[in-house]
């Protein structure tokens, strides 16, 4: 059988896989070399590359690898160094490669996702909408040797993600090691890739006078939750507007920053059900113009939570932390390259979407993608290997946009739909827990067809 027969039988059983493959080409490739030497400032290269280090780590995001130490095993010919080299290259890569990196493949998607004829979700019409949030890595093994006499865990650092809402890619990463400092610690960083006509939608981390002065002053505009600190001055008489899906819309303007300071429109959304930390209305500061209305920005602000969704899907269904990992730059790495990894799973879904259109990867689980994709790609790269994998492929970015095109219509919704369940129910109360006891699950079956 030949390679073609055996690259079909792939793409009619497994073309998750198959597509897979062909989008983490495209991103984590040999120009991430060129991403490492355009950003380096100490670190260099010897036997050991930088994408072949990030190449070893996605293996563990993927879920083919369970560690760093096994990806090294099964890629000990590939990588010619000792597992000590490979571990150094792993804690010290340093911070703006890993930023850059995140930049590259944010590249890469978008220019897949032109190939295929996507056209970025108008939230805003005129607006670049950009979503940004944090993620705290959680505290790890205690591993290093000045942890070792203690109960306290080390946290590896914080992630603080910018996601382009309109294309849903993970756009820019700002890195901070130490994993008690705050988010807003980025703030000049963050500043700095502001773009004119940007919209930037953010929670209360971000709502200081600094951050939305240096926003409005590129030209940009914000929708930025109020944070109970910032009280500013109330200007004129609230003004309701209008019923929402969520509540009631109010519209007030908020003078903040004393006499230096700015006007921003405070848009308030009385909730009809309270959130999860018990808010009964939310308060949006805003400086976009009167010509977007309010409902426009509270609906706007609801985007928001497409990142939390994404933070979710990283957490459940990829590996982005590793409890081992004690080193901030190797933890953040791993976070980094989950990034990537989810910006691949963009450009999958948005393939399926071009196939099959919007109503029916809706209701695709994300889980069984990843689920297939895990189980079948190391297979696939035995069966195929890199060089004869090159040889297969077409040679330009829109003949392999039109291979997965044409992949996706292998696609059986039926192996990989959403598990429907029932309204939820809030939980009956409990009695009091008492350390140490247990129940016989026998017991209590029984006790269920004695009463029946």
């Amino acid at each position: 059988m030949g390679l073609g027969e055996v690259l079909q039988k792939f793409v009619k059983s497994r073309p998750l896989a198959v597509m897979t493959r062909v989008i983490l080409d495209e991103v984590i490739s040999s120009d991430l070399d060129q991403v490492f030497h355009d950003n380096r400032k100490q670190g260099y290269e010897q036997e050991l590359l930088y994408s072949q280090l990030a190449s070893a780590i996605s293996q563990v995001v993927l879920g083919l690898c369970a560690s760093p130490n096994q990806a090294y095993q099964q890629l000990q010919d590939e990588l010619s160094v000792s597992k000590t080299a490979f571990y150094n290259k792993l804690r010290r890569v340093e911070l703006p490669v890993i930023e850059a990196s995140v930049r590259h493949s944010y590249s890469r998607c978008q220019d897949m996702l032109s190939k295929l004829g996507t056209r970025p979700w108008e939230i805003v019409p005129g607006y670049h909408c950009k979503i940004i949030d944090g993620n705290h890595l959680q505290a790890c093994e205690n591993r290093l040797t000045e942890l070792r006499t203690t109960w306290a865990h080390a946290l590896p650092g914080t992630a603080v993600v910018v996601v382009d809402a309109q294309l849903m890619l993970v756009q820019d990463v700002f890195l901070i090691p130490d994993g008690h400092a705050a988010e807003r610690s980025v703030a000049a960083d963050i500043l700095e890739t502001v773009e004119s006509n940007d919209l930037w939608i953010g929670d209360r981390h971000y709502c200081t006078v600094a951050i939305m002065a240096g926003i409005a002053q590129r030209d940009a505009f914000f929708a930025i939750r109020q944070h109970g600190v910032l009280k500013g001055e109330l200007l004129g008489k609230r003004k309701y507007l209008r019923r929402s899906g969520t509540g009631k819309i109010y519209e007030q303007s908020l003078a903040i920053g004393g006499a230096s300071g700015m006007i921003v429109r405070r848009i308030t959304v009385e909730l009809d059900a309270p959130t999860e930390d018990g808010d009964t209305e939310v308060h949006i500061l805003s400086n976009l113009p009167g010509d977007v209305s309010a409902a426009e920005i509270a609906n706007a602000y609801l985007i928001r939570r497409e990142i939390e969704q994404l933070f979710y899907l990283i957490t459940t269904t990829l590996t982005c932390e590793i409890k081992s990992l004690n080193y901030p730059q190797a933890a953040l790495l791993v976070f980094c390259v989950a990034l990537m990894a989810m910006n691949c799973r963009q450009v999958l879904m948005e393939c399926l979407v071009a196939v099959h259109g919007d109503d029916a990867v809706e209701k695709v689980s994300h889980y069984s993608v990843a689920f297939e994709i895990s189980s079948a790609i190391d297979g696939l790269m035995i069966a195929i290997d890199q060089e004869e994998w090159r040889q297969l492929l077409p040679k330009t970015l829109r003949g392999r946009v039109s291979f997965l095109k044409s992949s996706a219509a292998n696609i059986n919704f039926t192996r990989h739909a959403k598990s429907k369940r029932g309204p939820k129910r809030a939980p009956p109360k409990k009695t009091r827990y008492k350390n140490g006891s247990h129940l016989s699950a026998q017991k209590i079956l029984d006790l269920r067809k004695n009463t029946c």
